[in-house]
């Protein structure tokens, strides 16, 4: 199935494109446009507003009430044009799963719901500098304005893309905590959970397919789907899964009625058993756990037209640790230290040390990051490995970089450090991780395809979104309570459900696969473009994977699983086999 896709300004449009009032794409594409005077609205994806509302959202929108684009129920790009003021806002949806790209070009400006397309058109290669940083430091939401092409912005979730006269700018139209409690803004989320969920699965025909996974997020979204729709959900079985989320799925699909399949995994299942045929957007987990999905999506294949999941959930429902340093840098110091003295006595340490990882986070990002350069350049390591957050711990994994390569990420760090700037550490974390779910879920559409599904996550919705990022950081983190939220919002779930703990993990998958294919992903590192480019040195990858499938040592499982799935992302980027899957 083809991605929709929307460009506009200086796009130089591939044969066979449309263009409708103004704004180019796909000619099977379902677009909605909406006019009022000089303001006229382009909108594509999932907008649950009828026309009118549609309208006055644009007019909004083109009167200066900006946050208004991302305001309605739903995940959409908007494109409102206001002829008169000669001005043009774009917005994808808040968790970035309806990705912006834009970049500058002799004709003037371009963006573009897709950067393949815009790297494309004006000959730029991958971001490999960025992609060495992802890499090593673990995140590229240090540099939220880069894409993984070089020279394409991104546009990331929450901002919205202003043209007109005076060029391009993007401008923060995110949704603010507001001071609720969890009690308070409980409902709220509740009602906006069902709405979307239900909203995917009247849309997806007599029928809708599903995971089920066994933890709380899955379970959630199969429950709402089952009160509209007859359910056919799928869970991931066997031997390597997690037995509590297998009997847990059963038990979900049993008390909803839904048809049910469990695969039946195994080693054949591990990660990197095998390769996809087709190239995801970019580097995205789901190559590495291809396997596991080919596993048991096959019922899925082709059941409704959307698939859906539970994906996100971990993200809007809770928030890391970083609550703990938001509420001390909010002076809240007592019921900081208390969370940080529960989970000491949770994982049965001293309080003391995690106490004072939360005080140094406390001192700020761009104090932080001017650390984290220096440790980078100095080949040095920087953090506790506590379990608890920091704005950047650089960890084993930076010690792969070589000089040249320590230089590069030292300095994106330092300059991300003053250029991004001091921000408060619940709402900065909160954003980060949703637009990596949101990102991710979009860049893996080719792999979904692939295995014959539309997946979707009524989570990520912006009504959603909005509900439960109201709540701040430092509320929806309980101390020795696992996604609070979700309970309090859903009453109406089981308590055996809402009750759970924890959630199983595929680490064993990981593994099993590092072993079982250990030689051919040594020749994955030997011709990675990061190495041949210089940014990595090999060695310290092959001693990485080699600790990893021995079972010894303390190998960055994170950092070895990303690099072996960038390398070979780049390795088909640049130079692509004939045909899809010959490696």
């Amino acid at each position: 199935m083809d991605s929709p896709w929307l460009a506009g300004g200086a796009f130089s449009a591939p044969a066979g494109a449309v263009r409708t009032a103004g704004v180019w794409h796909a000619p099977g594409s379902q677009v909605r446009v909406t006019a009022s005077g000089t303001v006229g609205a382009v909108i594509a994806g999932v907008c649950r507003a009828d026309d009118a509302e549609v309208s006055r959202t644009a007019v909004a929108v083109a009167a200066g009430r900006l946050e208004a684009i991302t305001g309605m129920s739903g995940s959409y790009w908007m494109a409102v044009h206001d002829s008169e003021r000669k001005r043009t806002v774009v917005a994808g949806d808040l968790a970035e799963g309806r990705g912006v790209f834009t970049a500058r070009t002799d004709r003037g400006p371009v963006w573009a719901t897709d950067a393949a397309t815009l790297a494309a058109q004006l000959g730029r290669g991958p971001d490999l500098e960025l992609l060495a940083a992802r890499i090593t430091v673990g995140s590229a939401e240090h540099w939220p304005e880069r894409s993984v092409w070089s020279g394409i912005e991104r546009v990331p979730g929450g901002r919205a893309l202003i043209l007109d006269e005076a060029g391009t700018r993007t401008v923060d139209v995110r949704p603010r905590a507001d001071g609720r409690s969890l009690e308070a803004g409980a409902e709220e989320v509740g009602a906006a959970l069902w709405a979307a969920t239900q909203g995917y699965a009247h849309a997806a025909g007599p029928r809708v397919s599903a995971d089920l996974s066994g933890g709380l997020d899955s379970s959630a979204v199969v429950f709402a789907a089952a009160v509209v729709r007859p359910v056919m959900a799928v869970t991931y079985g066997g031997p390597l899964a997690d037995s509590t989320d297998t009997r847990l799925a059963r038990q979900v699909a049993l008390y909803v009625g839904a048809e049910h399949h469990v695969s039946s995994g195994g080693k054949g299942t591990a990660h990197f058993s095998r390769w996809p045929r087709t190239r995801p957007h970019t580097p995205v987990l789901p190559v590495s756990s291809y396997p596991l999905d080919a596993d048991y999506l096959p019922p899925a294949r082709g059941f409704s037209t959307v698939h859906l999941t539970g994906h996100g959930g971990d993200v809007v429902l809770e928030s890391s640790t970083a609550a703990w340093t938001a509420l001390a840098q909010d002076g809240q110091t007592r019921r900081a230290r208390a969370a940080v003295t529960a989970l000491a006595r949770r994982v049965n340490t001293a309080p003391g040390p995690l106490w004072r990882v939360v005080r140094e986070g406390v001192r700020g990002r761009p104090s932080a990051l001017h650390r984290a350069a220096e440790a980078v350049a100095q080949g040095q390591l920087l953090g506790q490995g506590l379990g608890v957050w920091t704005w950047c711990p650089i960890g084993r994994a930076t010690r792969w970089l070589t000089p040249a390569g320590r230089e590069v990420v030292a300095g994106m760090l330092a300059h991300s450090g003053h250029a991004v700037g001091d921000v408060d550490a619940g709402e900065w974390d909160d954003w980060s991780a949703l637009r990596y779910n949101g990102s991710a879920m979009r860049d893996s559409e080719p792999l979904s395809a692939e295995h014959g599904v539309h997946q979707v996550s009524p989570f990520l919705d912006n009504d959603v979104v909005r509900a439960c990022l109201r709540i701040g950081a430092g509320e929806r983190r309980r101390p020795d309570s696992y996604k609070p939220l979700l309970a309090l919002a859903r009453p109406d779930l089981p308590g055996w459900l809402t009750g759970r703990q924890s959630k199983g993990h595929f680490t064993p998958l990981l593994y099993e696969g590092l072993r079982a294919r250990r030689q051919e992903l040594h020749r994955v590192i030997d011709v990675s473009e990061l190495v041949n480019r210089g940014l990595i040195d090999p060695a310290a990858v092959h001693t990485a994977l080699d600790e990893a499938a021995a079972g010894v040592g303390r190998p960055p499982l994170p950092a070895l699983e990303s690099f072996l799935i960038t390398s070979w992302w780049l390795d088909r980027t640049m130079s692509p086999a004939p045909e899809e899957g010959a490696r």
